[in-house]
């Protein structure tokens, strides 16, 4: 089994079993605030993942959201529960984002919704897949014509939404970085941007996102960090520049 069969069959083994817990978590803890939180389940099914690639690949390192961090060759970056309010709610957009980086270069990434049963893969070189349809960005030139996503974030969402609340169809705040940023790769949004990421948050839904066409720049308009909390622009090429301006023009949210 390599890599990618095991990324996607813990996937929906841990989806399996974090349906049995949606809406009903237990031992939720608030990590750096109220609104930043960790439940059993987060952390069983970090457990799980990390325990079922160890079976296969014992030698390969892990860059993980909740209390695991190693530096490795063959690194996998995982989020157990990306959307954990969401999840601890019953609302059903959360997933299980997990990527695999080699000398800190993208191989792949899968982000799994269990609830939808959608799941997002992405190969370098190889292209972006949703249930094992071919996924590729339809370019878009005005903003008029656009459906886009935000994080919530403190002196940006609003100050964005104000900006281009009479220039957009519809803004979405849905609570997950990684199934909002594939969502840009399914056409399903024209843009997502959130003001500071993780690399769990978003390393599978980078690759994801390239592979489909579309284009991932920070806030200063340069390729981001992956392996550092940085800005993120997840968007159809021809809007790029427009949503860069706007987001200069509000001060980046600082």
């Amino acid at each position: 089994m390599n890599r990618l069969d095991v990324a996607i069959e813990i996937s929906k083994h841990v989806g399996f079993y974090l349906m049995q817990f949606w809406g009903r978590a237990s031992n939720i803890e608030k990590k750096e605030n109220f609104q930043d939180l960790v439940t059993a389940q987060d952390k069983n099914s970090q457990e799980l993942i990390i325990n079922k690639i160890q079976s296969h690949f014992p030698n390969d390192g892990f860059l993980a959201e909740e209390d695991m961090e190693k530096n490795s060759k063959n690194l996998w970056i995982i989020d157990p529960i990306d959307g954990t309010i969401n999840y601890i709610h019953g609302l059903p957009s959360f997933c299980i984002s997990i990527a695999y980086y080699e000398d800190k270069k993208p191989v792949f990434g899968t982000v799994y919704n269990p609830f939808t049963e959608e799941l997002f893969v992405g190969i370098k070189d190889e292209g972006a897949y949703l249930n094992h349809s071919r996924l590729k960005v339809n370019d878009i030139n005005n903003l008029n014509f656009a459906v886009g996503s935000l994080g919530f974030t403190k002196n940006f969402t609003g100050k964005f939404i104000e900006k281009v609340e009479n220039n957009v169809q519809r803004i979405r705040i849905i609570g997950s970085a990684a199934i909002s940023a594939c969502y840009v790769a399914a056409n399903k949004f024209d843009f997502f941007i959130t003001t500071k990421a993780n690399p769990w948050d978003i390393a599978a839904a980078y690759i994801i996102v390239t592979e489909a066409g579309g284009c991932v720049r920070n806030f200063t308009g340069n390729n981001p960090k992956i392996f550092e909390k940085d800005s993120y622009i997840f968007s159809k090429p021809s809007i790029l520049e427009t949503l860069q301006n706007i987001i200069s023009e509000i001060g980046g949210g600082i």
